[in-house]
């Protein structure tokens, strides 16, 4: 059986001066969409749907989600009514090495309208759904959230495999360490230099730098004199890291500047916030001169704005010549905001 279409909902890259969590940002140089994109993609499904939930109000959050479910529920009936049957819907919210093939298979065993698969008692955010759940004639029409969750009688989907969220600070740094270590499929996006130390292209490390594995550097970063990272640390793509800062069991963010001499430990630093993984404290470092954003260029800042896929990332070997697969979302969605489908 073949899913005719798959939608994936990605969190939008925000301005809130808040920590960011988003799927869209990188893990050890990784993107978590590529990863579900692929397992789509050894389902044998021809195309998929992109969608962004919008930017999240703090003042008015509750209108703000009830607007973004109203109108995923609005697409997911379109597709309906142009007679798609069935439906794999992921919000990316976790990394899991998961079958999508077997996920298929117990839906359909158990005859289910909707499976919703789960680790544990927690959702991953990830379930089939019938066309039939869609049908305004449904006593379930009209409900504006993610399906699946409380419905008596619908079995879920156990996964046993490795799965671990990533909009926590606290579980994505969780991640790093298990993929630093090999405890799951996900790898370090550079070159392996030494034992359990990955650096991606263009990483300037001044001489005097200590970096103790396991331990990630992305892409253009600037680590200067003095300075250690690791062990169990990740700065990603385009920081700089100042003279004499420590960075360990932590991960900093792309775009940041750590300023001279700090202590990095059991933190997540974006930008100018640094969030403490153990008790969930933010303090805002750019006031005393410890931290900030990095200004861009307005390509690179339009970069981070869109979801790129690298045509040799996302296909496996060079795409054709025509291919486009740049997905454009602004960096504020709203709730009328189109879908895009990618074919793949």
């Amino acid at each position: 059986m073949t899913i005719q279409e798959t939608q994936l909902r990605v969190p939008p890259v925000s301005e809130n001066p808040r920590p960011l969590y988003s799927s869209r940002m990188p893990i050890l140089g990784n993107d978590v969409l590529h990863s579900w994109t692929e397992r789509v993609r050894k389902l044998g499904v021809q195309s998929l749907w992109l969608t962004s939930a919008p930017d999240r109000d703090t003042n008015n959050d509750k209108i703000n989600t009830n607007e973004a479910e109203s109108t995923i529920w609005s697409g997911l009936r379109r597709f309906a009514r142009q007679g798609v049957e069935r439906f794999l819907m992921i919000t990316l919210k976790s990394y899991a090495e998961m079958d999508l093939a077997d996920l298929v298979r117990f839906h359909c065993e158990n005859r289910n309208p909707v499976t919703e698969a789960r680790d544990g008692r927690r959702q991953l955010g990830v379930c089939l759904l019938d066309h039939s759940v869609l049908d305004p004639s449904n006593a379930d029409h009209g409900k504006h959230e993610f399906p699946g969750a409380n419905d008596a009688g619908r079995v879920p989907y156990q996964f046993r495999g490795y799965a671990k969220r990533i909009l926590s600070a606290k579980e994505r740094q969780e991640l790093v360490g298990d993929a630093l270590t090999g405890a799951c499929a996900m790898r370090p996006f550079g070159k392996q230099i030494r034992e359990q130390v990955w650096i991606g292209e263009g990483v300037d490390l001044a001489e005097s730098v200590r970096v103790i594995g396991p331990t990630y550097i992305g892409e253009h970063t600037v680590v200067r004199a003095g300075v250690t990272i690791g062990p169990f640390a990740s700065v990603e793509r385009d920081c700089v890291v100042d003279c004499g800062t420590t960075v360990e069991r932590s991960t900093v963010l792309p775009y940041t500047y750590l300023a001279p001499g700090l202590l990095i430990r059991n933190g997540l630093v974006d930008g100018r916030y640094l969030e403490d993984l153990a008790g969930g404290a933010v303090v805002d470092l750019e006031p005393a001169g410890l931290g900030s954003r990095i200004e861009r260029p307005e390509s690179r800042r339009q970069a981070v704005r869109d979801t790129h896929i690298p045509r040799h990332d996302f296909l496996g070997a060079p795409a054709r010549a025509n291919a486009t697969l740049t997905w454009d979302f602004a960096s504020t969605s709203t709730a009328t905001q189109p879908w895009l489908r990618v074919q793949l």
